[in-house]
């Protein structure tokens, strides 16, 4: 397991997935009731995602998932990926976003590979600063810890195979830091935080958490989401085990009514959540 040392190239890269998908809101809203969305540039980089926004309260101090995860054949333009997110839109002022996302993600322009890599990024003023992974100060390791972010994930899974799982926890705790816990096929434990001196707004609490997956690919040729199944097919990639944690570390499975976010419903789906808390998405193999 190993960190690229391509990951300081980041600051330059042309999209940035959180960046966009937050900044062209009326653009994903259109794409979101458009099967065919010809008004989008074919061969510009376009954001997509299947998952769930988790809305359903006020506040949030925490959320536990896994994911499985894979390797995927993509091309330098093309990043596709999962992501655990914990925003807080405050007053909806787009200065005050603070947000945290973890996952992991295949990133040719930031890696100079097609492997998976566990992935953080940050934000305090909705994405004019923070950064991924250690390319700035903010994200803190704990000592001694062999998954940092950037690295690359060795073992993964193969559609039809073996599953190989990324488990992720992470929670606020008294002081205002969000602890990350993460775990490779096994129980996750304390890998690193972000520390509560990062953030303006969300010290207290998060009122937004978002679980999808998602692909940044020019239309020209799509890249693939997750195993690249649809979440109908039994080799489909899948969110499980999903939990929100309260304000007292108390965990509850989430709501299985709520409603899926699909930007490109002709190419992309996601499942229903299952009573156990998972759900399956993905696409593009035919």
């Amino acid at each position: 397991m190993t960190v690229n040392s391509k990951a300081n190239e980041s600051a330059s890269l042309p999209v940035d997935p959180f960046f966009y998908v937050i900044m062209n809101s009326s653009v994903k809203a259109q794409q979101s009731n458009d099967k065919d969305p010809t008004q989008v540039d074919p061969g510009a980089p376009y954001f997509f995602n299947a998952g769930y926004d988790v809305n359903s309260s006020e506040s949030y101090y925490g959320i536990q998932a896994a994911t499985d995860v894979y390797d995927l054949s993509l091309k330098k333009n093309q990043h596709s990926g999962t992501m655990i997110s914990i925003i807080r839109v405050k007053d909806e002022t787009p200065s005050n976003i603070n947000a945290v996302h973890v996952g992991w993600h295949v990133y040719p322009r930031l890696y100079g590979d097609s492997h998976a890599h566990f992935f953080v990024r940050w934000t305090s003023d909705d994405y004019k600063n923070g950064c991924y992974n250690l390319e700035c100060p903010g994200y803190v390791p704990e000592d001694g810890v062999s998954i940092v972010p950037g690295i690359a994930i060795n073992s993964v899974s193969e559609p039809g195979g073996t599953k190989h799982i990324v488990v992720f926890k992470i929670f606020k705790d008294g002081i205002g830091d969000w602890l990350l816990h993460c775990g490779f096929d096994s129980e996750p434990y304390l890998i690193g935080r972000f520390p509560a001196s990062l953030f303006t707004t969300m010290t207290d609490k998060a009122d937004e958490v978002k679980l999808n997956g998602y692909t940044v690919t020019p239309r020209t040729h799509l890249a693939p989401m997750g195993s690249g199944y649809l979440s109908e097919s039994a080799n489909a990639a899948s969110f499980s085990n999903i939990q929100l944690i309260d304000q007292d570390g108390q965990t509850s499975r989430v709501q299985q009514n709520l409603p899926a976010v699909v930007t490109y419903p002709a190419i992309y789906s996601v499942s229903p959540i299952s009573a156990d808390g998972k759900f399956t998405y993905g696409g593009t193999t035919p």
